[in-house]
């Protein structure tokens, strides 16, 4: 409401505070040249230079142009890219306590190293009074390293949703901290490190064949806590914190306080998960039987014996159904004179019983849990990962067990629990980024205290400035949907030079069946096209349905299908407009149960090929699919041998960086569960590796090209080409690398 007065008496806020940072932006802009000069000694000495300041009385705030500065400068070293303009505006933002909600694609990872960096040289005041008793008052004499076990830096913490992001980001991220001088901690699942006793640093030296122990050395989860950036999943934080909670000794604790942290994705983490309780529990009483007998009981119900409320979790007996279950016992399940007075062995049993009814009707196995080698295996609803280790409070991961005829185990007692909410909020400072933020910016400023700025994409900006020669310009596409482009002002036939992302409305259909023929017909197309697809999905379970539809016999059933239709509309001088036509109604049913004589005797009565890989059909195929001729030959290659792709889920958990790496190649189709922080590696043509991508930078920048980071990969492509062999140096592997790699494209 206050936000809406602002804009109409006092112009759009969030306008207005980019507006504000964009002076920030500019000095800090004016201070590159300076840091360009530096030495790397020189540069990577900053760090220290930061800290006496501070001893001297200065503030983060005060330091925050030059510090970003440093930090870019660092990045277009060690890593090879440069800070834009907008993500220095999402670093004072993110720094100020501040959600950034920035677009996918806009390098959120990147922007969180300026006040990760920032806020990780704040110093701690318990080391502070220990270098003045050691050293005096003038910080000019002082060494900035632990003493006597003591931390330098109060510590920096950056929030993921998952392992693989946090250790990736550590690593890739890791060479800007490591290059001025800060350690990196990585936090990993309590199956990695064993049992939460132990996590790794980011060390550059050590190297390893396997994806999640390269570069990460193990050390005690107290040093990966005692680094001055430390990575991990939420789950991690709000576990050690517990754990310590439950610890005898104040020596044995791991964390050292919450002084700032960022959230990535914080809107999953701080509204989605809000109200997910963390629970530390251990084993109680050993009473097995019930619940395999309970699990018995319930799978011999019927429909009226029961009800079940989706909205509220939760499964109630009809009368009917108690009198079944008690038929069922051989024994009441309460007192019938005197129902409402239930005895601490019915209210026993009502328990098992109630467990067990939710195990059964409320718990999808592939898509609540998987079975993995006789254990009942917890599948993140938020990010559809496994969760080993983790298990269901009340008896309800006994009921399942149960249910699914593994080895049940001993039920547990709750020893310490927290939500997600109230641990974060015991935070000194909080901010986050996310996609889609401002949807939820009411939430986020009531329970967090947390102010919403959406920061417009890089080339928006870029047309919003005074300065630009862009201008944004709106058209329509073949189909009337509008979407917007970028022309140069300066010519007056309007070309576009950027495009906008193009985002469709929804699309509601009456069916199921409906839905998943549109969209196995909308992969065939763009694979036939080659443009990447990411698909994502809800479930385990429906992933695995539309990976099973883009096998060989769906997708000519499918094509079959689509041939009739389109024959008998043309022989009928009918044309499609949604409704339904009697003479095709036996053409809507599923797929796999589709009559194939009926099918053909149709194709006879239309004098049309059975055959979806005649000639003829893939011809037509491709009209009905708004294809050209010339890519008839790609769409017999689908018909032949249906369309290859990768399906990311629960159960391949531990390939998810492979597969993610390919996601971006020319006509891959990765179908993922669950997308928070799924795209985030993806890119178009597939992935170059991040540290061919700085080589390739180094080259370049060592034989005359002043910018090679903003270079598009053709530019770089033809840069290299125009140089000799003998100035590729040292890089000569990475350079032809990459020269086959865009080859391939």
């Amino acid at each position: 409401m206050l936000n809406r007065i602002v804009r109409v008496f006092g112009g759009d806020p969030n306008k207005r505070q980019i507006e504000e940072y964009s002076e920030t932006v500019e000095y800090i802009n004016s201070l590159e040249p300076k840091y360009e000069a530096y030495g790397d000694e020189q540069l990577f000495a900053m760090t220290n230079e930061f800290r006496r300041r501070l001893v001297l009385g200065e503030t983060l705030d005060d330091l925050l142009p030059e510090t970003f500065a440093v930090v870019r400068e660092t990045s277009k070293r060690t890593l090879g890219q440069r800070h834009y303009d907008v993500q220095l505006i999402g670093g004072i933002s993110l720094h100020n306590g501040i959600t950034a909600e920035m677009r996918t694609g806009e390098g959120k990872t990147l922007v969180a190293t300026l006040p990760l960096y920032l806020n990780a040289i704040a110093l701690k005041d318990e080391w502070l009074e220990l270098a003045q008793r050691m050293w005096g008052d003038d910080p000019a004499a002082w060494d900035f390293i632990p003493l006597e076990d003591v931390p330098v830096g109060q510590g920096a913490h950056l929030v993921t949703v998952n392992d693989y992001l946090a250790r990736r980001d550590a690593r890739w991220m890791g060479v800007i901290y490591k290059g001025l001088g800060l350690s990196v901690g990585v936090l990993q699942m309590a199956a990695r490190t064993e049992n939460g006793k132990k996590a790794f640093l980011v060390d550059f030296e050590r190297e390893s064949p396997h994806e999640d122990q390269h570069n990460l050395q193990m050390v005690s989860r107290r040093e990966a806590y005692a680094a001055d950036i430390t990575y991990g999943t939420n789950n991690e934080f709000g576990f050690d914190y517990l754990r310590d909670n439950m610890t005898m000794r104040l020596e044995d604790r791991v964390q050292r306080g919450h002084v700032f942290t960022i959230i990535d994705e914080v809107d999953n983490v701080l509204i989605d998960e809000a109200r997910t309780p963390l629970i530390i529990s251990g084993p109680a009483h050993d009473d097995t039987e019930w619940y395999l007998r309970m699990a018995q009981v319930v799978k011999n119900l019927k429909g009226e014996d029961y009800e079940v409320s989706e909205r509220d979790r939760n499964v109630t007996l009809s009368e009917i159904g108690e009198s079944h279950v008690e038929s069922l016992l051989e024994m009441p399940l309460r007192d019938p004179e005197r129902p409402e007075d239930v005895t601490p062995e019915q209210a026993r049993l009502l328990g098992y019983l109630e467990q067990a009814l939710r195990a059964q009707f409320l718990f999808r196995r592939n898509k609540d849990y998987l079975v993995q080698a006789g254990k009942v295996v917890i599948i993140d609803e938020f990010t559809g990962r496994l969760m080993p280790g983790r298990r269901w409070s009340d008896g309800l991961h006994q009921a399942v067990e149960a249910k699914e005829g593994v080895r049940v185990q001993r039920e547990n007692v709750t020893y310490a629990t927290i939500t997600i909410q109230n641990y974060f909020r015991m935070y000194q400072k909080l901010s986050g980024m996310t996609g889609t933020a401002v949807t939820e910016a009411e939430e986020f400023d009531k329970i967090y205290n947390l102010e919403v700025l959406a920061i417009p994409t890089n080339l928006e900006y870029i047309a919003s400035r005074d300065e630009t020669d862009l201008i944004e310009l709106e058209a329509r596409d073949e189909k009337g949907y509008k979407f917007i482009y970028y022309a140069d002002k300066n010519n007056s036939h309007d070309e576009p030079i950027f495009w906008k992302r193009k985002d469709y409305p929804d699309v509601v259909y009456r069916t199921e069946e409906a839905k998943l023929r549109a969209l196995t017909t909308e992969i065939i197309r763009f694979h036939a096209l080659g443009r990447p697809i990411l698909v994502g999905t809800t479930s385990v379970e429906l992933s695995d349905r539309i990976s099973s539809r883009l096998r060989v016999e769906p997708v000519r059933r499918l094509a079959t299908v689509s041939l009739i239709r389109h024959t008998w509309m043309e022989a009928n001088n009918r044309e499609e407009d949604g409704r339904t036509v009697p003479e095709l109604d036996f053409l809507n049913q599923p797929l796999d149960k589709l009559s194939s004589s009926d099918m053909r005797k149709m194709a006879r009565e239309l004098d049309m090929s059975f055959n979806p890989e005649s000639e003829g059909n893939v011809v037509l195929f491709a009209k009905i699919l708004g294809l050209g001729p010339e890519l008839s030959s790609r769409l017999a290659g689908i018909l032949k041998s249906g369309i290859p792709h990768q399906v990311l889920n629960a159960r391949k958990h531990t390939e998810e960086s492979q597969i993610i790496a390919g996601a971006g190649s020319y006509g891959a189709v990765t179908i993922a569960t669950n997308m928070a922080g799924r795209g985030v590696d993806i890119k178009l043509g597939g992935e170059v590796a991040e540290e061919i991508s700085a080589a390739i930078s180094r080259v370049l920048r060592r034989n005359g090209y002043e910018d090679p980071y903003d270079m598009s990969l053709e530019e770089k492509h033809a840069a290299l080409l125009a140089l000799d062999t003998a100035d590729y140096g040292i890089y000569e592997a990475e350079v032809e690398y990459f020269l086959k790699y865009i080859q391939d494209m």
